[in-house]
């Protein structure tokens, strides 16, 4: 909890259809704060290894971290930690090192911010972090600037089974930009369905019928081009079973 307030759930909800599948909805979260009794300090992290720029001797890197005003613990809040455009890996306990075994060679990127237990990430500017390292030789093939703005796919993720697949998280970080009606915007593409976004809050897409379901994201801007940037447009697929 970054405040301790009282909270009220108001849900604009999408209906999109899809052939030969019924329909399924899509509902956009929005969280609001109708009364903040204490501000507590928001989360913070960095990755204090491998450095920013360091080139490693071998496939086997060393992650370690710096979290600050966040807990996390197995099975509840964690950090989502992404290597290039992998997948992110669920990380349950900062206070030890994490090892990526058998990385290429060549330059690569760690991405790494606090989630809720449900897998919603922490949106507060502090709470994300990145370096840039490499493996043996640089060649600055996936080198994030700290001043251009970046799109991280966080969730969905996986196979969804049972009471998971009734209800399934699309959440995504932002850096260096705003989503507004006339500003950035982020287009998400489920099985060749397309919406923008607007504003930056996690969606949920209810009641996918069983199956692979393919979904791109993408960071548009204001003229609704596809920001440039190795990350800045992604497409992974995911399965509901039923």
């Amino acid at each position: 909890m970054l405040h301790a307030t009282v909270r009220t759930l108001a849900v604009a909800a999408l209906t999109l259809g899809v052939a030969a599948c019924g329909q399924q909805n899509v509902k956009q979260a929005h969280d609001h704060d109708e009364a903040t009794a204490i501000a507590e300090p928001l989360p913070s992290l960095s990755i204090t290894s491998p450095k920013e720029g360091e080139v490693l001797p071998s496939g086997d890197v060393t992650v370690t971290f710096d979290l600050k005003n966040y807990q996390v613990s197995p099975s509840a809040q964690h950090v989502h930690l992404i290597l290039d455009n992998e997948p992110y890996q669920p990380i349950y306990d900062v206070s030890k090192p994490v090892v990526l075994k058998n990385v290429a060679p060549g330059s690569h990127t760690l991405r790494a911010f606090p989630s809720r237990a449900w897998h919603e990430s922490i949106k507060n500017p502090e709470a994300f972090a990145f370096v840039n390292f490499a493996v043996k030789k640089a060649d600055n093939a996936r080198k994030i600037d700290p001043n251009a703005p970046l799109l991280t796919f966080s969730r969905p993720k996986g196979t969804y089974e049972g009471a998971a697949a009734d209800r399934i998280l699309m959440d995504f970080w932002l850096r260096n930009a705003e989503l507004s009606p006339t500003g950035y915007k982020v287009r998400y593409t489920l099985d060749g369905k397309s919406t923008v976004l607007t504003e930056w809050l996690p969606v949920y897409f209810e009641n996918l019928p069983s199956g692979t379901h393919t979904l791109k994201l993408e960071l548009l801007d204001p003229a609704g081009k596809v920001v440039p940037g190795a990350y800045n447009s992604t497409t992974r697929e995911f399965t509901v079973k039923r």
